[in-house]
């Protein structure tokens, strides 16, 4: 028999969208197998004219220190044997279009801070009040020094603590001289955990058995220790966590070796792994290998950007090729959420059918788990709850991040 008209169409519209879900499927399974490369941008290196007065070895760490929405710059230095100090780059652009500018003096928070040798910033909001604390790892003794933020969200103020009042007062590698610690909520339990690395690539993990506002650090030594396959090197290792594969497990980069988190939310297990890892540009050259990876989205587009220390002092900007931006791009489902920034509440908004498994994560920029739901409908208002500044949300499926987005709460 002869098809009609209608046979005819409705076989062109079967035939489309056929064609149109291959096309999506292939396209994703390509995404997923490729191997994503970063690659130096010095054209829009936003701290291209910055280099800290040392031009010796520039460690920086980036946070919105004064919450207004975009991140700021503290940079640490090596001085060999001198004192060495802290630098602080205040962002006065936006959050899609930074403008850094060196302030110095007392308008500097961490002007006060003198170390041996070697400074290395990392902050964090360890006691859970809202602002941001700052661990700094120092050279020749490998001790960790904890600056206190006595100040608040918006006017930081940093007091360094004694040994009695620094949680991580224990660590010292007096035979390998460097401490450089890195902080996540390693085992999902709602605080930070704390990694540190020495100068011999030997890996100390400390794990949180306090809480979130009291943290205590136990050194883990025995099979618990996620870690533990980490490989030690022959020099200085640097660590950092990111969620590079978007499956809601932090991921840890050891340099820029890529170990992957087979495990769980609550017990991680870290592999050495090729699978889908990142390639940066010239990331054999010993003037890199120093510094840990630092990722941001300086410019909140959606993707994440790695900034990193040089060797003379300056600091490096490396951005996905223009073609992994694209696929990114292409690939993101249309969820929403807005209004972004907001001073009240923020709307999930999720096109189609849910299906039952369909969650939603909120974290701070360290990866703590704030808020954990269910989703039953297309629209959530959540975040009333949550302080000034900035935060992640995850829409997960099937326990598998689908859309990730960066979230300003004014």
């Amino acid at each position: 028999m002869k098809p009609n008209k209608t046979h005819q169409s409705f076989r062109r519209i079967i035939t489309k969208i056929y064609t149109i879900v291959l096309f999506v499927v292939t396209f994703s399974l390509t995404l997923s197998a490729q191997q994503r490369t970063f690659l130096i941008n010095n054209h829009e290196n936003p701290l291209k004219n910055f280099s800290i007065p040392s031009n010796k070895e520039s460690h920086p760490f980036f946070v919105d220190i004064d919450h207004d929405g975009d991140l700021d710059c503290f940079s640490g230095e090596y001085a060999n044997e001198h004192l060495s100090k802290i630098y602080f780059y205040r962002n006065d652009g936006t959050t899609k279009a930074p403008l850094f500018k060196q302030v110095t003096g007392v308008n500097n928070p961490l002007n006060r801070v003198g170390a041996n040798t070697l400074t290395l910033p990392y902050f964090v909001d360890i006691d859970a009040d809202g602002d941001y604390d700052c661990f700094i790892g120092e050279g020749a003794t490998g001790a960790i020094i904890y600056y206190k933020n006595t100040g608040t969200v918006t006017h930081p103020q940093f007091e360094k603590q004694s040994a009695a009042n620094n949680s991580l007062s224990m660590v010292k590698f007096v035979a390998s001289g460097i401490a450089n610690p890195a902080f996540a909520d390693v085992d999902g339990d709602g605080d930070y955990d704390c990694l540190v690395v020495d100068e011999d690539g030997n890996e100390n993990y400390f794990k949180n058995t306090g809480t979130a506002k009291n943290p205590v650090f136990v050194h883990v030594t025995n099979s618990d220790d996620p870690f533990k396959s980490l490989a030690s090197t022959k020099g200085i290792c640097n660590v950092s966590f990111e969620d590079w594969d978007h499956d809601g497990l932090i991921d840890l980069f050891s340099n820029t070796t890529y170990y992957k988190n087979i495990g769980t939310k609550t017990r991680p297990e870290f592999a050495l792994s090729n699978d889908n890892k990142p390639i940066f540009q010239n990331e054999q050259e010993d003037q890199y290998a120093y510094t840990p990876l630092r990722w941001v989205d300086i410019n909140n587009d959606g993707n994440v950007e790695v900034f990193r220390g040089n060797s003379d002092g300056s600091f490096i900007y490396q951005t996905l090729s223009s073609t992994d931006e694209a696929v990114a791009q292409n690939l993101k489902p249309s969820v929403t959420v807005s209004p972004n920034p907001t001073r009240e509440t923020f709307v999930l908004s999720i096109p189609g059918t849910i299906s039952a498994q369909t969650a939603i994560r909120v974290s701070d920029v360290q990866g703590k788990l704030l808020i954990a739901k269910s989703l039953s409908t297309n629209n959530l208002k959540f975040g009333k709850e949550l302080r000034p500044g900035a935060y992640f949300v995850q829409v997960l499926q099937n326990d598998k991040v689908i859309y990730t987005k960066k979230l300003i709460k004014e």
